[in-house]
């Protein structure tokens, strides 16, 4: 399951940086809370807590680029404003 996660993860990084052009450690910093998060990550580093993988992907969905598709097999949060707009 972790080496699943951490893929996410990673997949979601590259598609972020490919969309807008950040850096490696910017993205980490901003989504891991560590400059080197992603850098961690790719090396096999599995020392995070789910909290931290489902912090960085709520930053990811909340911080999405507009027209930049979301990578396939990932679930996508849904935030307060689109729960509360579906009831």
């Amino acid at each position: 399951m972790e080496r699943t996660l951490s893929s996410h993860l990673i997949q979601l990084a590259d598609a972020y940086m490919a969309a807008t052009g950040s850096s490696s450690a910017t993205v980490s910093e901003r989504a891991g809370g560590d400059w080197q998060f992603f850098d961690k990550v790719r090396g096999g580093c599995l020392n995070w807590r789910i909290r931290t993988y489902d912090r960085a992907v709520a930053w990811f969905s909340a911080n999405w680029p507009s027209g930049a598709a979301w990578p396939a097999g990932i679930d996508r949060p849904v935030s307060a404003d689109e729960t509360e707009e579906a009831a």
